[in-house]
């Protein structure tokens, strides 16, 4: 009679031992949940839109423009979105094969909004004789840019004649070659040794 006893305590032990831990678990995934609910809420900090660093570059065509009443010279990076069917290369979208005046004047603009005026303003690749005529005219907006597809670093090698810095620029797989490139460039234009040279990124860093 007791073993009789002591069994139906014993079964009714588990079930209450299993109603307890019932409870527990439910207690614990509402506490799970509450504790998420408030991670969440917690991260609205967050900015809306997170770059994907792993994703290929768009096309960009950084562009070399001067102030020549200061000598100042601007790079003017300017994306351009692929067309739909376009596939990367290396992890870089392909650029245009022509790509349109527009943009070239987008970058000019950068530095007629800082300069004293429009027309001191003009392309880095300056043409020949720009010490004579030192326009917009005669500099050129498609050889002052170089294209994220074709050329990693974009340079300028210049001479002064006075206060006037006349330059040539060049494109190339790394900041030397573009120098390089540059000067080979503004050497042959102009008949004149090349000394005043810089290079940057024709991508911006990431």
């Amino acid at each position: 009679m007791r073993r009789v006893l002591k069994h139906r305590f014993w079964r009714g032990g588990v079930a209450l031992l299993r109603l307890i831990l019932t409870l527990l678990l439910a207690l614990t995934l509402t506490t799970r949940a509450q504790a998420a609910a408030g991670t969440f809420e917690a991260d609205d900090g967050l900015p809306p839109v997170v770059e994907d660093t792993m994703k290929a570059e768009d096309c960009t065509v950084t562009y070399l423009v001067a102030d020549i009443a200061t000598g100042d010279m601007y790079g003017v990076r300017m994306r351009i979105t692929p067309a739909p069917n376009a596939r990367p290369v290396n992890n870089l979208m392909p650029c245009p094969k022509d790509i349109p005046l527009r943009v070239a004047t987008r970058a000019l603009d950068v530095c007629i909004a800082r300069a004293s005026g429009p027309k001191v303003c003009v392309y880095a690749d300056m043409g020949r004789d720009f010490e004579k005529r030192p326009a917009v005219s005669n500099s050129v907006e498609s050889t002052s840019g170089c294209a994220s597809d074709k050329a990693a670093s974009i340079g300028v090698a210049c001479w002064r004649m006075g206060a006037l810095q006349i330059c040539g620029v060049g494109c190339g797989a790394s900041a030397e070659a573009a120098i390089t490139a540059a000067v080979g460039r503004c050497e042959a234009k102009h008949q004149r040794s090349c000394p005043i040279t810089g290079a940057l990124p024709v991508l911006a860093p990431r």
